[in-house]
Order: structure tokens, then C-alpha cells, then sequence
């Protein structure tokens, strides 16, 4: 174990969202192909935080503000950890951080050098297939026509922790433009709001009019079927919450397991919004059967975003 000082590093992470992105990138595997996880965590006064000798991971606590005592066995004074001080703990090695006062602790697990060098290589130095749209960078946005926008906006805003960006005012044509830009029906009418859902999605809303509408909301059996998911960290919790909102329906008796094939483990359940639509909580463990097949990876988790500043 080393301590090493290094004040003028102090204010690279400061617990805002570039840590929260950082920590959501190195969990893709999208920093360095050894990094499992970087987290900004606070420890409260005379908490502790432990490192797992039976990981088989190495790990550097980086102090961000605050003061501790680092210890490596036995209840003695430990060694004083403060501000811009770093932590290195070799595979293994046992060690503890106490606080002696509220202290904000960067922590950054790898895996040993000689493991890493038998990993595959991760994103992004896998390189770009050649297929696709020519210049496509991300996906912008998903898209759901509801039947009231004020419930809407309301629900995911008030619900769900959305943020609304924007709202658009009344979209209509006079001509066939509607049919040609928007393939609905000409004298359609559409009305626009944009929200932002956590860290990588943005939502559109509609909420259009049509002298040819169909009002009914298609089952997931149905062609057009569709859900929104949301990952949770705690489902149970998540569900319980979801529980308690007017209008919200669980499906079935909650949460379910899956037991084997390429996401086993993986947690869900189904609930319908006020207005009816399909939604799903899920919550996966930190490993994947089918990502021993492949060095692709699922996105996420990124940081609680319902805990953000």
C-alpha cells in the first residue's frame, strides 16, 4: 500500500456530473480495458470503507475533501489520509478507510496488469463495422404519441424524474405536408414536448388529433407494440415506489428472476403508466452469461440520476 500526495490534483473530481460520467464510461469499459469501475462516493463521519481482499481487484481511493485514517489490519490509529491523498491497494491486500469527518473518496477498482492482458479489447478501440448510417453518432431521441401531454409531461416529470426541455406550439398544414412529412393524416394536428430522462435519453411526446385516429393503445403482442425500461439498482424499491403512485398498475406479483440463458439473473417487472402505457423496471447483476460470447456490452448503469444535484 502507498500513500502519495498530490494537492494540486485535488479539484479534478469534484463530485459533479463529469465524475457521474466518468464512472458510467468506465463501467462500459469506455476508458481502459482494466477499469471495472470508478465511483464518487461520501462517507459521514467514523464510516467506513473497505476494500474486498477476495475480489481479486485492485483499487486506488483518491480523496477528494475530508479527512481519514487508512488501516491495514488491527484497530490502531492508521495512517492520516486528507485532502488530494491516494490509497493503492494491490490485489488481495486487506485495508480500510475510517472517516474522521464527512470526506468525499474518488475509488477506482482495476484488475491486476496480468489479468488485463487477457481481456478483449474494448470499446472504442474495437473498430467501426462498416455498415450503418454514414455519420451517425448516437441515437437522439425515442418518441411516444399519448393522449393527454399534460398527464404526460406531468407523470414523467413528477414520476419518473424527467427533466421538460422545451414544448413546441401547435404543429398543422393547410396542405398535404403532414401526410408527406409526418405520414399521418393531412388536417392532423400534433402539439410537441421534449423531456430529458437521466443521463443518455431524450424523450419526445405527442400528442396529436386526427379525423382518422386510433385511440387504442397496442398490447405488446401487437404490431407497434413497444415499452419504455428504466435500469434500477434496487428493484424492490423502485417497485414499492411505482406502487404508491394514483394510476400506476403492476403487473403481475412484482419483480421476476430470470433463471438461465444469455441475461440470467436479470430482474423485471412490467407496470402501465396513468394513461396506460407499457413500461418495465429492470435491475441486472454485474455480470452477464452472454458476455462471455462477445466484447460488446449493454449500456449502463450510470449514476442514480433521481440523486442528482
Amino acid at each position: 500500500m502507498i500513500v502519495t500526495d498530490s494537492a494540486a490534483a485535488s479539484t479534478v473530481l469534484d463530485g459533479d456530473g463529469r465524475s457521474r460520467l466518468w464512472r458510467c464510461l468506465a463501467r462500459r469499459g469506455m476508458l481502459f480495458s482494466e477499469c471495472e469501475s470508478v465511483d464518487h462516493v461520501t462517507l459521514e463521519k467514523d464510516s467506513v470503507l473497505h476494500a474486498d481482499p477476495e475480489a481479486g481487484t485492485e483499487c486506488l481511493w483518491y480523496v477528494v475533501r475530508g479527512d481519514a485514517a487508512f488501516h491495514t489490519a488491527g484497530h490502531g490509529p492508521g495512517r492520516p489520509v486528507r485532502d488530494g491523498h491516494a490509497v493503492l491497494l494491490p490485489a488481495g491486500a486487506p485495508g480500510r478507510l475510517v472517516a474522521g469527518s464527512a470526506t468525499e473518496v474518488v475509488v477506482v477498482t482495476c484488475v491486476p496488469d496480468a489479468v488485463a492482458r487477457r481481456l478483449p479489447a474494448r470499446a472504442p478501440s474495437l473498430p467501426a463495422p462498416a455498415r450503418g448510417i454514414p455519420t451517425a453518432t448516437n441515437v437522439d431521441h425515442i418518441a411516444y404519441t399519448v393522449p393527454d401531454l399534460d398527464e404526460a409531461v406531468r407523470f414523467f416529470v413528477d414520476v419518473l424524474g424527467a427533466d421538460l426541455l422545451y414544448r413546441e406550439g401547435t404543429i398543422r398544414s393547410d396542405d398535404d405536408w403532414m401526410r408527406e412529412a409526418l405520414n399521418v393524416h393531412p388536417r392532423a394536428t400534433a402539439d410537441i414536448a421534449m423531456l430529458r430522462l437521466g443521463p443518455v435519453t431524450n424523450l419526445e411526446l405527442f400528442q396529436y388529433t386526427a379525423p382518422d385516429q386510433n385511440r387504442a393503445i397496442p398490447r405488446n403482442s401487437d404490431v407497434g407494440g413497444h415499452h419504455l425500461a428504466f435500469y434500477v439498482r434496487d428493484i424492490d424499491a423502485a417497485t414499492a415506489y411505482l406502487r404508491r403512485q394514483p394510476g400506476v398498475r403492476i403487473l403481475g406479483d412484482g419483480p421476476r428472476t430470470v433463471t438461465d440463458g444469455p441475461i440470467a439473473g436479470d430482474r423485471w417487472v412490467y407496470f402501465l403508466s396513468p394513461w396506460g402505457m407499457q413500461m418495465e423496471l429492470i435491475s441486472l447483476p454485474g455480470k452477464l452469461p452472454y458476455e462471455d460470447t462477445t466484447p460488446h456490452r449493454r449500456f449502463g448503469p450510470c449514476a442514480d440520476w433521481s440523486a442528482a444535484p
